[in-house]
């Protein structure tokens, strides 16, 4: 099982492979229907609108636009206009009891996080976050997680990395939701290596 060890108390695996698990998120108080938010660092003034993804191709960054449907329509070469990478947080509440949790935290979760922390060059200062509603109704929650990598090819790479940092440093992350109308809705779909 591959579940990152933030989301172990809060999951329910309801789909599994080789290389990912699908989880849906439950509060504690058993509820699953809760209010997404997002907090997105943007000091980048010169990105044009609609523009809301990254994406890596080939050793290089992309910001992307999505039609409706989720195609690319059109995208931009980075180059040297993310030298430092963005934060980007998700979090959702519960509709029902109002309890909070942080699903995804570029800084803390993915890959690349266990590196910068591996290398100690997290930052520590505390940050006030500003968070944005990412869907404007309660909606279930579900969490697709790829692991590429195995426990033992990440220990050759690392010295002295348990497995709940294996377990943190997924490879992809993909969040949405479900409406109402059972239609699927985007929240976050990020490389994090």
């Amino acid at each position: 099982m591959l579940i990152p060890k933030h989301l172990e108390e809060i999951s329910e695996i309801i789909e599994t492979s080789e290389n990912n698990e699908v989880l849906k998120i439950k509060c504690k108080c058993s509820h699953t229907h809760f209010i997404v938010y997002e907090f997105c660092e943007s000091d980048n003034a010169n990105v044009k609108p609609g523009f809301n993804e990254i994406i890596r191709e080939n050793d290089k960054l992309y910001l992307v636009k999505r039609n409706f449907f989720g195609k690319i329509v059109e995208k931009i070469e980075c180059g040297n206009m993310f030298e430092k990478k963005q934060r980007r947080i998700i979090k959702v509440k519960c509709e029902k009891c109002g309890l909070e949790y942080v699903l995804f935290d570029n800084y803390k979760h993915g890959y690349d996080a266990v590196i910068t922390q591996q290398e100690s060059c997290a930052s520590k200062n505390e940050i006030t976050f500003y968070f944005k509603k990412a869907y404007s109704q309660p909606i279930e929650v579900f969490i697709k997680i790829y692991q590429d990598i195995s426990y033992d090819q990440f220990k050759d790479e690392f010295e002295n990395i348990d497995y709940s940092s294996y377990l943190n440093s997924f490879g992809n992350i993909d969040i949405y939701g479900l409406n109402p109308k059972l239609r699927k809705i985007k929240i976050c779909s990020e490389e994090t290596a």
